[in-house]
């Protein structure tokens, strides 16, 4: 069974992840031009930016830092292993390519703590782009099942690594779907924001 279809592929797939990633970082920018420029036409005299930044500054709870930073974590994990634990898509870049850590019992888990190790390096900034945002309480309470959405997605990705060389289209496309979805819900704040600022 193959939930996304054959016409596509998993390269043009990981571009639309790239696409989304890239959305939401336009979308970042695009409400602190909004708000600038409300501020401009408003302000009786010329004002500082980082000011402006300061004054949009809005502490979001550390339960939601440390949930953001954590599925940010996990959303690069979840990549990693969807795209680079088999040689299906990257015959030459794959956990398989290593074949000591494929053949040891405790290989994934390398794996897993290789990529989670950096990505927490890189996602411990995440909470300063979403400090900048209003973000509703219902919103923060969907966000909730991201690591949970994630976690499916690597378990998707555990079970392609353990029956390799057999495939199954379905794990693959479930473990994207699962990754999709849990980006679209990271990005979610952002673009909510964005939106009610450009209504007005």
């Amino acid at each position: 069974m193959n939930l996304l279809g054959h016409e596509f592929s998993e390269i043009s797939l990981l571009i639309g992840l790239m696409a989304a990633l890239m959305l939401g970082g336009i979308f970042h920018l695009m409400y602190l031009r909004k708000i600038e420029s409300i501020v401009k036409n408003t302000a009786d005299s010329d004002f500082d930016f980082k000011d402006l930044m300061r004054s949009l500054h809005i502490s979001q709870g550390s339960n939601f830092n440390t949930m953001m930073i954590f599925s940010w974590s996990l959303f690069f994990v979840a990549s990693a292993f969807l795209y680079f634990l088999t040689p299906n898509i990257f015959p030459e870049w794959n956990y398989f390519k290593i074949p000591r850590m494929a053949s040891w019992d405790w290989g994934f888990a390398v794996m897993g703590i290789a990529v989670l190790v950096p990505g927490i390096l890189i996602s411990i900034f995440i909470p300063r782009v979403y400090s900048y945002h209003p973000i509703h309480k219902g919103l923060k309470n969907v966000v909730i099942i991201v690591p949970i959405l994630l976690m499916l997605s690597i378990l998707c990705s555990v079970n392609l690594g353990t029956i390799y060389p057999a495939t199954d289209a379905f794990s693959w496309d479930l473990g994207y779907l699962m990754l999709l979805v849990a980006l679209v819900l990271m990005i979610m704040p952002i673009f909510t924001s964005f939106l009610e600022e450009w209504r007005k």
